[in-house]
């Protein structure tokens, strides 16, 4: 057992029950909460409030959370969403995709005190504490022009690195956005294998984003936890796709060894692009690919592996003594 902090408080990783392993309550920038008349902050805490609602009573009892600060993170609404529901939700510390120039001046140990005091003395000023580091590698990694240091691929190898030694200093795990056609979690995890990161910690989020099975086993025969952790749409042809890639992982032995959630939002600005900003937006998973995995031979507690045993586990191994 260990301690995950949500954002109502601290609580035993047992108690996180069935868990979503990559949400968000809103998304966009940071700063949109200055632009007026962009966000409606009575909306958006009821529609959070409401999707919490309705996930739960799909048997969810935790949201994971990993909108940083540079993607729209807001202190104020987790505050008012705490005070409105019993669902554990736990935030990030972090980066988003395109390193925000704050970062470029620090070095890796600078960018980890960064990402560590978010974790141990709260964020912002506010009394709630980032459970989870949160990293993002997509297009950008294919941008290595310029020195080392300053292309595109150097700042994120750089965060990656501060990413590590945060982790290992506070014992709290990592989640990865990554681009899974370019197999971005191998290079993510060769350099916390560098930094002597236990990858047990790790989750290589997006990876139902492909279907080659030969590079998820790639990483889960590395120690890592894969996220499968896109999942738009309840079309039947869609559900079998993305539930298919599931199975397989399950199938082959590796049922606490995967995570599921949606990378969705139902209060964020980038969500009127996917017109998803519905309180259903996090029941697809628990609603309709679960239900495909029970009926195409998963076992009932195969899903526990996968939503409830995978992600405590990433905690309990974050926490856990290093020798």
């Amino acid at each position: 057992m260990s301690i995950v902090q949500t954002i109502r408080g601290p609580i035993d990783s047992s108690a996180l029950g069935r868990t979503l392993s990559h949400e968000h309550l809103t998304n966009g920038t940071s700063g949109m909460e200055r632009i007026p008349g962009l966000l409606d902050r009575d909306e958006m805490v009821d529609r959070c409030v409401e999707a919490l609602e309705r996930v739960h009573q799909s048997g969810i009892d935790t949201v994971i959370d990993l909108t940083t600060f540079d993607l729209g993170r807001q202190m104020w609404l987790f505050e008012r969403v705490a005070e409105r529901t019993n669902v554990n939700v736990v935030c990030a510390t972090g980066v988003y995709r395109w390193v925000p120039p704050i970062y470029f001046g620090w070095d890796e140990d600078e960018i980890a005190a960064h990402f560590a005091r978010e974790i141990t003395d709260g964020i912002e000023g506010s009394g709630i504490r980032a459970g989870i580091i949160k990293l993002a590698w997509d297009l950008e990694y294919r941008l290595n022009e310029g020195s080392p240091r300053f292309s595109s691929r150097g700042h994120l190898e750089r965060t990656a690195r501060g990413a590590a030694r945060a982790a290992k200093a506070t014992g709290v795990p990592i989640s990865c956005h990554t681009r899974a056609v370019d197999e971005l979690g191998t290079p993510l995890l060769d350099i916390f294998a560098d930094e002597g990161l236990d990858l047990r910690t790790v989750t290589i989020g997006h990876s139902n984003d492909t279907s080659d099975l030969r590079y998820l086993r790639s990483l889960l025969d590395r120690g890592a936890m894969v996220g499968l952790d896109r999942f738009f749409s309840d079309q039947p042809e869609y559900v079998a796709q993305r539930g298919g890639i599931a199975l397989s992982l399950i199938q082959s032995g590796f049922a606490d060894r995967i995570c599921l959630g949606h990378d969705a939002t139902p209060a964020g600005l980038w969500s009127r692009w996917r017109e998803e900003r519905t309180p259903a937006c996090w029941a697809l998973v628990p609603d309709h690919e679960v239900p495909w995995l029970l009926a195409n031979g998963a076992t009932e507690d195969q899903i526990d592996g996968a939503l409830r045993r995978s992600v405590r586990a990433t905690f309990e191994a974050a926490a856990a003594p290093r020798k």
